[in-house]
């Protein structure tokens, strides 16, 4: 198995610009914990994971043999020789992670983390967990059941196969200045610096390709789910330009209720292509990464097999209706079948 967390996301300016939580490290140690739980009771007995400077990984191995006053399972392997202290440090874990041919990556960050996932590894299959400010591609379930599920998959990926969804992404190749990509959004803003990277001024911003619209979760997922809801199991995009008359009330970060002037939208299909003209930034997946001069441009392509996302409820329930329970670790006998109507 594989596990990414990513120790600094949900740390960002938007604690002072909105509601936006701060996770401390004893929450994501915990977090952490409960998805080692649920992987060493699928039997997973070594797990590749990032090493970052807070040692979540680490301390949640502990935590958990202290709960247990035993074992708790699953060895820990750093995928990498050294720390992951940013993006980029993601990205090369990923590309260790997929080197060292895993079947499932437990991610537990933003969608900033996920991205940078699938940066390194485009054909990924996922168990993101929200544990950033703008979590619109995570899944939001227990992490000791989503452990279990990643786990299981694990053990079995043919198997469990038919509960692994790919995704849209959003392809970006710049003038002269190569590629990059998202997974839930890409944005141009009239702000000609990265700054501080977060978008929370509404009126900075121009047009946007969102991969989702979901009016439940914050960000510009959040924004086109007000315009047209629609889910990551299809197979389209939505672009946005901003502007005109028309106000949508939209949650544009965490305790932001915001009107936000929608001129037009409009469903892409695959292989279809958006250009974003400067000057101005682009923000990938809510935060800006790239200005824009005058005279540059942005084409965004809409990928519709992105990365792969297992269905954690889906493959449990599957697993439920089967009468059996998790499969027992290598060297046990499998316990028997209850009868039908038994306890």
């Amino acid at each position: 198995m594989g596990l990414v967390v990513h120790s600094g996301a949900a740390q960002d300016v938007r604690r002072l610009t909105s509601l936006a939580r701060t996770i401390d490290v004893h929450e994501r140690v915990n977090l952490t914990a409960r998805v080692l739980a649920g992987l060493a009771a699928a039997g997973i007995r070594e797990v590749l994971y990032m090493p970052e400077p807070t040692r979540v990984a680490e301390r949640a191995r502990a935590v958990l043999a202290a709960q247990i006053r035993g074992d708790p399972g699953a060895a820990l392997v750093g995928a990498m020789a050294g720390e992951a202290r940013d993006a980029h440090g993601t990205v090369a874990c990923a590309k260790a992670l997929a080197a060292s041919s895993v079947p499932c990556v437990v991610t537990l960050g933003g969608d900033g983390t996920n991205r940078a996932v699938a940066a390194g590894w485009p054909d990924v299959v996922f168990v993101p967990l929200p544990g950033g400010t703008n979590n619109a591609f995570a899944t939001c379930v227990d992490p000791t059941a989503a452990g279990l599920a990643a786990g299981l998959y694990a053990r079995d990926p043919s198997r469990w196969k038919p509960h692994v969804g790919r995704v849209p992404r959003l392809d970006v190749a710049l003038d002269g200045d190569g590629t990059t990509m998202a997974l839930v959004d890409i944005a141009l803003v009239r702000d000609e610096w990265v700054g501080a990277h977060a978008i929370w001024d509404p009126s900075r911003l121009v047009e946007a390709v969102v991969t989702r619209g979901d009016p439940s979760v914050t960000g510009l997922a959040g924004v086109a789910g007000m315009v047209k809801p629609f889910g990551a199991d299809v197979p389209g995009a939505l672009h946005l330009r901003f502007g005109g008359h028309r106000p949508v009330l939209a949650p544009l970060g965490p305790g932001q209720m915001v009107p936000i002037a929608v001129e037009e939208w409009r469903m892409l299909h695959p292989g279809e292509r958006v250009t974003l003209r400067g000057p101005g930034a682009l923000a990938v997946d809510g935060e800006r990464q790239v200005v824009l001069r005058a005279g540059e441009s942005a084409e965004v392509r809409l990928i519709a097999a992105g990365p792969g996302v297992l269905d954690v409820s889906g493959l449990l329930r599957s697993l439920a209706a089967e009468g059996r329970g998790p499969p027992p670790p290598t060297g046990t006998e499998e316990r028997p079948r209850p009868t039908e109507g038994g306890p």
